[in-house]
């Protein structure tokens, strides 16, 4: 089940993907279990079908989905693979900081964020 927040800044396209991979890294999602239906999921949502089009095509780029033509969108074997999961959202993660740097944000700033959020995660 994908729910979306209207309040959240994250826009939906990449709302749909966070709950996909944790549909997945959960388990819930097994490998070769169809996808919903572009407009069913559309429809369900109450958001255009070109918006779950757009997350459908990233998740199969980044190789969480595979496509079978007329027949709908199903996980990749090699999603549910842990080590899979971690290696791209750690891509993802020095794309981002990549982006910090760029901006200014310093190395000091960043390890105090990381040790802020490991500590929270001892609490």
């Amino acid at each position: 089940m994908i729910s979306l927040s209207s309040l959240s800044r994250t826009p939906i396209y990449q709302q749909i993907i966070d709950q996909v991979l944790a549909q997945i890294a959960s388990g819930v999602l097994a490998p070769h279990t169809q996808m919903p239906a572009v407009r069913s999921l559309a429809k369900d949502l109450g958001i255009n079908p070109n918006t779950v089009v757009k997350a459908y095509n990233e998740l199969e780029l980044a190789g969480y989905l595979y496509t079978k033509a007329g027949v709908g969108s199903f996980v990749s074997e090699s999603a549910s693979n842990d080590e899979f999961i971690k290696k791209m959202r750690l891509d993802e993660c020095r794309k981002e900081l990549h982006l910090l740097r760029n901006l200014g944000i310093t190395k000091k700033a960043l390890q105090n964020l990381l040790d802020e959020i490991y500590k929270e995660s001892k609490e």
